[in-house]
């Protein structure tokens, strides 16, 4: 990254922070940062309000709103989101409003919240006024956000999604250490792939490339990573703090929702960090989120009789929750038409089903 494209800053927000009684009695409070990403909103969110199509938009609002509640019982002392709140940068105005009162909502109450824009977003977030307010922070650009929780001094460090990372990282890197203050804990968002991360049935895992940092590389002054960008929960070791010796963590909260089959085993949630020492490696909670579970039900036997596999398929749908998504994959076009009548008047139509025609795949080949 060239010298001219990164411009750092310092931001010095009061918010409505309380000082902690412990605080003056030499012991350090216990800071509590909750860590969420992926929120994806949007995503196949009914516009049109005569859609009867039992679509699954609302579950991504659904633990949006959770998690956004949860912090304000428990009285979280900062929240950060790590990217892709909306699962696209073209964002109808009734998903970006919904999702914005929901914010504003929050960081009214007094708690700072940290958004890092994602991929998704375009490394950008859709305009609004309430995106001023005194207790939000976004990473358009590089830079630091110094905030005190709690009477401590926490250097919030971050930048947007960059693409071809692998070749960035390091010279936004040392323009990011130049620009921290002394003292305090530091922690370093991103919404990126780093190596090592795993991501689908298979257990895929990113090697060092162009689109990928190096886990060597992260060498910083941190006391933690936090990332968005894979939707699989996972911790990685990113070297030994130089300070304690432990191994920093580099932290993926996962997806607040399966966004495809692909993710069908994986569980869904946030993370909690608890810092009960100053500039130590925090506690780590993961806060499972629910998450309707994912079926694939696939027809292999083009010439079965139709009475007999539609039998089958009742037989089978049966034993599933009729909340659950169901994806049913079909041989033949005949087959196709038959799976949506069946659809029409045989599975629950609190079920999220979809059909996958492999013909289709098969003529596009041909």
């Amino acid at each position: 990254m060239k010298d001219n494209q990164l411009k750092c800053s310092i931001s010095l927000p009061s918010g409505n922070q309380k000082p902690d009684k412990s605080y003056f009695s030499g012991s350090m409070p216990k800071i509590t940062i909750l860590f969420f990403a992926d929120s994806h909103l949007g995503f196949d969110y009914p516009i049109s309000k005569t859609s009867k199509a039992n679509r699954r938009g609302s579950d991504f609002f659904r633990n949006y709103e959770f998690i956004l509640q949860t912090a304000k019982e428990r009285e979280v002392d900062l929240v950060i989101h790590g990217g892709d709140l909306f699962d696209s940068s073209e964002v109808h105005p009734r998903i970006v409003n919904k999702a914005y009162d929901m914010l504003f909502e929050f960081v009214d109450v007094g708690i700072p919240l940290v958004l890092v824009p994602g991929n998704h977003d375009r490394s950008t977030l859709p305009s609004g006024l309430f995106l001023q307010h005194a207790n939000l922070h976004i990473f358009y650009e590089p830079c630091i956000f110094r905030l005190n929780l709690k009477n401590l001094p926490f250097n919030i460090c971050g930048f947007p999604f960059i693409r071809r990372i692998g070749n960035e990282f390091n010279n936004l890197k040392k323009h990011l250490e130049g620009q921290i203050p002394a003292g305090g804990t530091s922690i370093l968002c991103m919404h990126q792939a780093v190596q090592g991360a795993t991501v689908g049935p298979s257990d895929y895992t990113f090697r060092p490339g162009p689109e990928v940092i190096r886990i060597k590389d992260l060498d910083g002054p941190y006391q933690v990573y936090l990332s968005g960008h894979i939707h699989r929960h996972q911790i990685l070791k990113a070297g030994n703090d130089i300070r304690t010796g432990k191994p920093v963590p580099f932290i993926y909260p996962g997806s607040i929702e399966r966004t495809s089959f692909a993710e069908r085993g994986e569980e869904k949630g946030f993370t909690y960090l608890e810092f009960e020492q100053e500039e130590t490696t925090p506690n780590i909670v993961f806060q499972k989120l629910p998450s309707r579970s994912m079926h694939l039900l696939k027809i292999e036997n083009e010439e079965i009789d139709q009475s007999l596999l539609k039998e089958s398929i009742r037989q089978r749908i049966s034993k599933i929750d009729p909340n659950a998504i169901l994806q049913i994959e079909s041989p033949t076009e005949y087959i196709s038409k038959m799976l949506k009548e069946l659809q029409k008047k045989d599975i629950p139509q609190t079920m999220h089903v979809q059909l996958r025609h492999r013909w289709l795949v098969k003529d596009n080949r041909a």
